[in-house]
Parts: structure tokens; sequence; C-alpha cells
């Protein structure tokens, strides 16, 4: 075997070892968020649950803005210092980015408490929202600390402690905010307090972790590093807060003309598809990113390029099912986890998890524009995304509602991806696997259509079988026809029988 198909392959395992390793945490993290998911939608009403995504929403934007972009300049910069083609040493790195990121998290969480208290209550529906908001401002401080840590993990390739901590953190936090609901305050007050409770709890742990290999000391704290990191990162918070506006403008827009009760039925349509796709696709572009960052420092373009073209193949190998199971089983698995009190929100699905799946492969899609560090592309990408999704919102909600929403959202989650891997293409050209697309497409089709004809009687049963089917049929189709992933397929097998 040539040394290039070894190094090939070499590095493949390694991307299927960390997506493994974002996966296990990813579906860990889904299913605490699937058991909380139908004890949430019970115990609140629907405009409850409305408000309460419209306090998650707003904390949300707030952290993004208290990020600064410099999470995304974490994961850059220490594929540069590891390389040393940066001057800095890695204490310096450390300490810059946890007191830097607590002085400015600090900093905007007090302004965000000054602005929310003036902004008039109007534009936030009610009293509550605006008092549950300040209420839950210490999130955007821990939060935005949080964020400097478990990049650093990610930056480092430690997938597997990544995943613990999301896991156990995750894990706590559900058990806080049931302990609080159940059996102290079935309020949104002791939800959002008892969230504060387990993050913080989480937080501590994981710089305590760092703080033993002493990588943290204020007098390493290096400006100019700081002032470096904040120039690439302050065009990817125009980027990250447009994103957010991309997917949460349309809650603010339905709130306004239409009310909280609405809101909740399209936000417990979001989150559930939020939840779903990204046990597999998130996990993956956790996975590529910081991997493509270090090959491009460390063994340049050419192999680069052939590793992105290989994680876009897979990707899609990956997405294509998910659209098609979500098609076929998850309108009726919102409904047995929410209740049929959301049914309205099921024709929503297909239109979010499909926006969501385009959007979440545009770090592939368009990787030249970050390898290179053009931030300002993605920056016009995302706010011409955000700006369409705005007007379309607002023109298509009040006839048709918050399927006009979600429409809104999949035209607009389409193009930002056209526009972002456009210009990717420019830099770092990555060819589009039209045969691939063609042939996962149609093996997906082939899993839809055998899908939608088991129909136990029982819902549950119904659902687990489908599920079952569904992956036992692109399974078999995937690893009869592509020879690629068959050979990775038997290589796991034969590794599984030699640890016998």
């Amino acid at each position: 075997m040539s040394a290039t198909k070894t190094e090939k392959r070499g590095v493949l395992a390694r991307l299927f070892q960390h997506t493994s390793n974002y996966s296990i945490g990813s579906v860990l993290v889904m299913l605490a968020s699937m058991i909380s998911f139908p004890v949430l939608t019970r115990i609140f009403s629907v405009a409850e649950y409305g408000t309460m995504a419209l306090v998650t929403s707003t904390i949300l934007f707030l952290v993004g803005v208290g990020k600064l972009g410099l999470q995304h300049s974490v994961v850059r910069y220490y594929s540069e210092v590891e390389a040393g083609t940066r001057e800095n040493t890695k204490k310096q790195f450390f300490s810059t980015v946890l007191f830097g990121m607590i002085a400015v998290g600090l900093s905007v969480t007090l302004l965000s408490v000054v602005g929310v208290y003036f902004t008039p209550t109007a534009w936030l529906s009610n009293e509550q929202t605006k008092y549950l908001i300040i209420l839950a401002s210490p999130l955007i401080f821990i939060r935005v600390v949080d964020s400097a840590m478990y990049n650093l993990l990610r930056a480092q390739q430690k997938s597997g402690i990544y995943s613990t901590y999301f896991t156990v953190r995750k894990y706590l936090g559900l058990a806080l905010i049931f302990f609080v609901l159940f059996y102290v305050s079935r309020t949104l007050e002791g939800f959002f307090l008892s969230s504060m409770l387990g993050e913080f709890i989480a937080v501590s742990v994981i710089i305590f972790y760092y703080a033993r290999q002493q990588v943290f000391d204020p007098r390493d704290f290096s400006k100019p590093l700081f002032v470096s990191m904040l120039v690439f990162g302050l065009p990817l918070l125009a980027s990250e807060l447009s994103m957010l506006l991309l997917n949460m403008s349309g809650r603010y827009i339905i709130n306004y003309e239409l009310g909280p009760e609405p809101l909740g039925a399209f936000s417990a349509a979001f989150n559930f598809s939020d939840y779903l796709q990204g046990v597999l696709t998130a996990s993956f572009a956790q996975a590529v990113v910081p991997m493509y960052f270090r090959m491009w420092e460390q063994q340049g373009r050419e192999k680069t390029v052939a590793f992105i073209q290989q994680a876009l193949k897979y990707y899609i190998a990956l997405a294509l099912p998910i659209l098609g199971g979500m098609a076929a089983v998850g309108p009726e698995l919102l409904r047995l986890l929410a209740s049929s009190k959301y049914e309205v929100s099921a024709p929503l699905i297909v239109f979010i998890v499909g926006g969501m799946l385009v959007s979440g492969g545009t770090p592939i899609f368009s990787a030249g524009i970050y390898i290179n560090k053009l931030t300002k592309v993605v920056m016009r990408s995302v706010l011409t995304a955000a700006a369409v999704n705005i007007v379309l919102t607002f023109i298509l909600v009040r006839p048709f509602g918050i399927e006009g929403a979600a429409f809104a959202a999949l035209v607009s989650y389409l193009i930002y991806t056209i526009m972002a891997a456009y210009y990717g293409r420019k830099v770092v050209k990555i060819l589009i696997p039209w045969l691939d697309l063609m042939k996962y497409g149609t093996f997906s089709l082939i899993m839809y259509a055998v899908v939608i004809w088991v129909h136990p009687a029982d819902l549950s049963i119904r659902i687990f079988s489908q599920i079952a089917t569904g992956t036992l049929v692109y399974g078999v189709l995937i690893v009869a026809f592509d020879r690629e992933i068959r050979g990775l397929f038997q290589k796991v097998l034969l590794r599984l029988r030699g640890t016998r």
C-alpha cells in the first residue's frame, strides 16, 4: 500500500474517531434534551413555552455578543501556536483566552442588564419577559467563559473529554432543573435559576481541569495576541450575531405579530428539529474544522483539499437520510413527545431540518473562507441571509402563520450556504460530488418509501419500527453500493473481531 493511501486512511480514521467521540456526546446530550422536551412541554403551557423560548433566544444572542467572535479565534490560533508559526507560548495563549473572555463576558453582562431594563416593554411582549431576561442574565457571563473552555478542548482535539464535559454538564443541569420544577417551584423562574446553578458548577470544573495543568497566569496575558484574536474574531462576531438573527428573528416576529402561543408551537418544532439533526451533522462539523486547520498548517494545500473533499462526501451521506427520516417519522415523533397540543408544529419539521442540514455543512462547503481568514465574506453572507429571513418572515407570517416563518428560514439557510460556498470555492475549490449526491439521495428516497409503509397500530411501536427499518434499509444500500464505505465497514468489523 502506498504511503499516500496509508496517510489518507489514517486521516479518515482520525476523522471518524473524533466524529464518533463528538457523536457519542451529542447522542447523550440529545437524549437529555429529548427527556426534558416532553417534560417542559407538559409542565408549561404553550404560551409559557413560547415565553421561555423568547427569553432563551435573547440570552443566547447576548452570549453571542459577549464572545466577540473569540471562540473562533481559539480554534484557529491554537493550530498556529502548536505548529510554532506564532511567537506566543501555549501558556500565554491559554491565559489570554481565559482572562480576556472573563473581562469581556462580565462587561457585556452588565451592559445587557442595563439595556434590557430600559428596553420598551412592548418590544418584549410583557413585563414578565423583561424580568426573566434580567433574572437569567448571569448566564451570559457563565456561557461566555464556558465557550472559551470548551473551544480549548476542541482546538486540542480532545474530543473524548469535550464530549464527557458536555454530557455531564447537560445531565447535571437537567437533574437540577427537574428537582426545582418538581419539588421547589414549577415556574419559569425556577427553570432559569436552576439552569444557572448547573452551568456555573460545570464551568468551574473545566476551569479547575486546566488550572491543574498550570496554564493560567494573569501575568502571561498577551495584549497583542488578544488584539490579534479580536481582529480575526470580530468580523465573525457579526456573522455569529447574524446567524443568531437568522435562527431567532422569526421568533420575535411571530411573538409580535401572532403572540406567545403560536411562538410556543414554532419553538417546539424548531427545538425538536435542532435536537435530532445535530447528533451526527453537528458532530461531524466539530471534528472536521480543527482537523483541516491543522492539516493546512502542517501538511499543505493538496492534502487538506483532498481531506475536505472526502469529508463533504460523508456529510452528504449523513445529512440526506436524516432529512428523509425526519420527513417520514418526525411529525408523529413530535406529537408523541410534546403531546397533541403541539400538533400544529408538525408540518414545520421538514422545512426547519432541511435548512439546518444545508447550513450545517457550510464549514465544509466554504472551508477556504475559514482557512484564509476571510471572515468578512462570512459576515456578508450571513447578514444577507438574516435580512432575507426578517423580510420574508414579516411578509409571510400573517397570511401563512408559523408555516410561513418556517419556509422563510429554509430559504434564508439556502441563501447563506450558496453565498458562502461560492466565495469559499474561489479560494479553496471544493467540488460538489454530484454522483454521490444523486446516489445518497436515491438511497434516502428508497428508505423513505419503505418506512412510510411500516404502520403498526400503536404509535410508540410504529415510530420505533420505522426508525429501525429506515436505518437498516439505508445501511444495507450504502454498504452494498458504496465501495469505499463498505471497505471502512469491513475494516471496523475486523478490528472488532480482533479485540475479542
